[in-house]
């Protein structure tokens, strides 16, 4: 999930040298302090609960460890979705009281890495009882810090993909292995419609485990089709990783790319205008080595009273075995 990811600024070259050099005269900096607003980060999609995490931003400087993300998350609130008949009370459930089997679902439902599951105690709000349709509009109201926050999201008409393959990304002349998940797509002729790329590999890996336990999606995986409208188009992504990730093949050259063998399976989402604003500049933020927690003035948000995302997703899933 975006929210998981934090990232920090780097000191500039040249103020490290005046720092060092300039020993004479000691500068104290007193630096404001802001008032930690709510973060959402809810989704609810084709046949699927609502599902939403919060969490609060930090400062700057704050530190990075278990304990500080742990504390970012927020444990107590009420959080209902109203479906256009009845307001439903979403449901907490807290990873502390997970077993390990409950863990394994978790993660793969949240995107957060399972052992930060196992050492922080996370929740998140859900109804199984309340399965997404297409065409529905939902309201969210969330109470949470003395604070309330709403948001209302379309859950569109899900746009399929016309097919999926696997081709080499040739980076090396003798590399025969790595490579991308490409697509083939029809865009209705109707100007506005925005998606979103996710993508899961569940063949097992060396540990016996399934390589990835929840989709994952690369940075600026949502697009739309103000360029392409009403064609027919291929595109291809490269594979994301997941918050915090320590796999082998997470931080090494096989990074960011599918492998020979893989079975990938790509959730396609088709979403709203704002919702796709917000996926967007939220990569916009990442990569311009900003930090949604400390910066948050980048990103663009739909909901009223705090910061985030309510989505609707209008997903198709499809397959594709990692074979040139």
């Amino acid at each position: 999930m975006e929210f998981q990811v934090l990232m920090r600024h780097t000191i500039p070259l040249l103020l490290v040298v005046a720092l060092l050099t300039s020993c004479e005269k000691e500068i104290t900096v007193d630096l404001p302090e802001t008032e930690p607003k709510v973060v959402v980060e809810g989704t609810i999609e084709t046949g699927a609960p609502p599902f939403v995490l919060l969490s609060r931003t930090q400062s700057f400087f704050d530190p990075t460890s278990v304990a500080s993300i742990a504390g970012s998350f927020i444990t107590d609130a009420t959080v209902t979705v109203y479906d256009g008949t009845t307001t439903h009370t979403l449901d907490k459930i807290c990873s502390a009281l997970l077993t390990e089997q409950e863990l394994q679902l978790a993660a793969e439902l949240t995107g957060i890495d399972i052992d930060l599951l196992r050492q922080a105690n996370i929740c998140a709000w859900t109804k199984l009882s309340l399965l997404g349709e297409e065409g529905l509009t939902y309201r969210l109201d969330v109470q949470a810090d003395g604070k309330s926050l709403t948001s209302t999201t379309t859950l569109p008409h899900a746009v399929a993909l016309d097919s999926l393959w696997f081709k080499l990304a040739e980076r090396d002349p003798d590399d025969d292995t790595l490579g991308f998940v490409w697509a083939r797509m029809t865009d209705p002729d109707t100007v506005g419609n925005n998606y979103r790329w996710l993508a899961k590999r569940i063949n097992i890996n060396a540990e016996g485990e399934q390589k990835d336990a929840s989709f994952i999606a690369p940075l600026f995986s949502a697009f739309w089709d103000r360029y392409v409208n009403g064609l027919s188009f291929d595109f291809n992504y490269n594979r994301g990783s997941a918050p915090y990730s320590e796999a082998d093949d997470d931080n090494n050259e096989e990074r960011g790319y599918f492998k020979r063998g893989d079975t990938v399976v790509v959730k396609f989402a088709t979403i709203g205008i704002d919702e796709y604003r917000f996926y967007n500049s939220y990569s916009t933020n990442v990569t311009s080595q900003g930090d949604l927690f400390s910066t948050p003035a980048n990103v663009m948000t739909n909901v009223e009273g705090g910061l985030g995302v309510w989505a609707g997703w209008g997903t198709r899933l499809d397959t594709v075995v990692c074979v040139p």
